[in-house]
This record gives C-alpha cells, structure tokens and sequence, in this order.
C-alpha cells in the first residue's frame, strides 16, 4: 500500500464517520474530486465501447464490484462519495438508484428468461444508462469528442497534469436550434 492509498482510506473513512452526509453531481465536479468527472465519463465510455475498444475491456474486467464503482476507476473515498450523491429530487442517492434499477431489471428477466437461465447483469444494457441519466452524459456527444478520446487513449484513467484537465463535453447549442441559426418569427 503506497502513500496515496492510505490517504485515500483515511478520508473514506473520514466520510464513513458521517454516514447522512450526502453529496451533490457539483460536488464530483469540484476540485475535491481531481478528475473524477473525467473517469465517470470514461467508465461510461468504457462501458459503451468494451466490445471494440480492448483497453476499455481490460479495465472493465479489472472491476470487482457489481455496480462497477470501485478500482481501478474511483478509489474509496471516491465510491463513498457517488454512491451517496443524491440524483434525484426526492433525495435518492445514487446507490439506492443503482439498486432499484437493477432490481427492477431482474425480476423482469426472472419473468422472461427463466428458460434460458440467464440472469446476469450486463453492464452495457443495464448500467451504462443509470450513469448516462444520473451523469447527464450523451453516449454519442461522448464517443465523438476527440478531445475526450484522446485524453483517454494516452492517458488512461490518470490525467497526469493540470494541462490535460478535462472539463465535460462540450455544450452544443439548445434542442431544437441549430448552430449558427436563428429562430425565425
């Protein structure tokens, strides 16, 4: 265990003391989480690409935990961090819509699959959009950012300078505008 690893435990443990504390989307943005918002948007990247993308496979298969929170995309205090941000207005945390999704998914593969026996959770089909929805991440704005790819292919899950800080996907113009034209009366 190196020296970052125990400082990320002590302050998992530090938010562990405070279990009703509740964190908000600003707060993973923040500088309290270097590059968090980065490694959210590349686990979802992953998870949408694993298929063609080996490197996004080899992480993605690294991951022991079912809800794909935990090493090597978020150290503890990390995970602790999302898995008690609150993603909706009635003050659902992102643990408890993980949860109930994947629940809800099961049983209804329990009713439509019981021949074939397969009731696996498949992390594409099944996750992927709890993150996008929760995230507000555009799959397609996100595999078609060039500044994001790239970031990732040399990178990995580790910017390593200020330099490379990513800030998001880039906001396009409102629905229903096209860039550069205007609203006729």
């Amino acid at each position: 265990m190196d020296a970052n690893d125990l400082a990320d435990q002590t302050r998992a443990l530090s938010l562990s003391e405070d279990p009703e504390k509740t964190f908000h989307i600003s707060d993973l943005k923040s500088d309290k989480f270097p590059a968090l918002w980065y490694r959210i948007h590349v686990l979802v990247y992953d998870l949408r690409n694993f298929a063609t993308d080996p490197t996004a496979r080899e992480r993605l298969e690294s991951v022991v935990d079912v809800t794909y929170l935990g090493q090597p995309y978020f150290n503890a205090e990390e995970v602790a961090a999302l898995t008690r941000t609150a993603v909706g207005h009635d003050g659902e945390t992102l643990k408890e819509r993980i949860q109930h999704t994947l629940e809800e998914r099961l049983n209804r593969r329990l009713k439509k699959r019981v021949e074939s026996g397969d009731f696996r959770v498949c992390a594409a089909h099944d996750l992927a959009p709890i993150f996008e929805k929760v995230f507000d991440i555009n799959p397609k704005k996100l595999a078609k950012d060039s500044k994001f790819r790239s970031l990732v292919s040399i990178n990995g899950l580790r910017l390593k300078s200020e330099e490379e800080l990513w800030n998001g996907l880039g906001n396009g113009p409102p629905k229903g505008k096209k860039k550069g034209k205007k609203n006729r009366p």
